[in-house]
């Protein structure tokens, strides 16, 4: 979901990267073909962030094999296993954990920590007597994830210009809805408003096929941006278009090098003021109106109480078996490595666990 730095770079160098975010493999490991000047180390992080030349094959000279591992996270949290950027592509769920924020480039490159090993161990007591034996075993039970209880749950997918569609009416018999990104903010410091260049072509694919919304990547400075920025959607980008889902305001880090997007330096109140906001502005133009964001996201960066005193419905993203720690959600994005019949590549999924469409 996140905006693509390949997208960011072309609102400033108009060449387009033959194959920045590829994987590659180098003589430290596997890593991603990226820009030489993104292979660094975050603030708070710890690790290592190496660039090889020669295994980025047919690109510019800048677009070398970043081999990043991790062993903290920005956040301070240590990692019992090292984790290592990749393009999501070469990182399998099943046995990995991915986060997000922690690696140079866009969505498409996540840190993948290998998932640790655990032992049950079985307690069993044996009581002898003349006649009987008796074995008493004890589990550990597994983590639960919470489930609806008023509502059945349905499944959806968001896309940008970076997923290719084959089949739309494939696609739509297996989804409940779609949310596009119908634009997004530079995160130069004119800060252009954009509209997504498939927004048009994956909207007619869909539209009279399944429940259709819309999210837009913001990096408001001011409440007076995010205010413009809801106003753009409204009456530019939504204009004679079907909408049934709250309108999301993607909240994240730019995907700038070193996190120096006009945004990104926010602090939590002005972030969260920006917010309120765009929901206030939607809500005044006649629609519902949402924030997405990533768990820590809620937790560091906005204050979730006042958005959702706003009246924003609340979509959290989290890569894992494990459902957010997030105190109240609407929906859980909980894969970025879907897939779905009729579409190329990986898909970002979620759960939804309200009736915010009109199912």
């Amino acid at each position: 979901m996140r905006l693509n730095l390949k997208c960011l770079l072309t609102l400033l160098v108009p060449l387009a990267l033959a194959k920045v975010e590829d994987p590659c493999t180098a003589p430290g490991g596997e890593g991603v073909c990226i820009d030489k000047s993104l292979c660094k180390m975050s603030s708070g992080q710890k690790g290592t962030a190496t660039t090889y030349t020669g295994y980025c094959k047919n690109d510019p000279a800048n677009i070398l094999c970043c081999v990043k591992k991790v062993t903290q996270l920005t956040n301070g949290t240590n990692l019992s296993k090292a984790g290592v950027c990749k393009n999501v592509s070469k990182c399998p769920t099943n046995s990995n954990t991915l986060y997000s924020n922690q690696c140079p480039g866009s969505s498409n490159v996540k840190l993948c920590v290998p998932k640790v090993t655990t032992t049950t161990k079985k307690t069993t007591t044996t009581k002898k007597t003349t006649t009987t034996t008796k074995k008493t075993t004890t589990t550990k039970k597994a983590t639960t994830i919470i489930k609806p209880t008023t509502f059945k749950q349905k499944e959806i997918i968001d896309l940008s210009k970076w997923n290719v569609v084959n089949d739309y009416s494939a696609a739509a018999k297996e989804i409940d809805g779609v949310i596009l990104r119908c634009g997004y903010r530079g995160y130069g410091s004119s800060g252009s408003l954009a509209k997504d260049d498939k927004l048009e072509t994956h909207y007619n694919g869909f539209k009279g096929k399944t429940k259709i919304g819309y999210y837009f990547f913001t990096q408001a400075k001011t409440t007076a941006e995010a205010e413009a920025e809801a106003t753009y959607v409204v009456n530019t980008l939504l204009k004679g278009k079907t909408n049934n889902f709250p309108i999301f305001w993607d909240s994240e880090l730019s995907g700038a090098s070193g996190n120096t997007g006009r945004a990104d330096g926010l602090s939590k109140t002005t972030r969260t003021n920006c917010a309120v906001a765009f929901i206030k502005k939607i809500k005044a133009l006649g629609y519902k109106a949402g924030v997405y964001a990533s768990e820590s996201w809620f937790r560091d960066n906005l204050d979730l109480k006042k958005l959702t005193d706003a009246g924003a419905y609340i979509w959290v993203a989290k890569y894992s078996n494990n459902s957010p720690s997030t105190s109240s959600y609407d929906a859980w994005q909980y894969s970025s490595s879907g897939s779905v019949k009729g579409i190329n590549g990986n898909v970002d999924k979620s759960h939804v666990y309200k009736n915010i469409a009109g199912w």
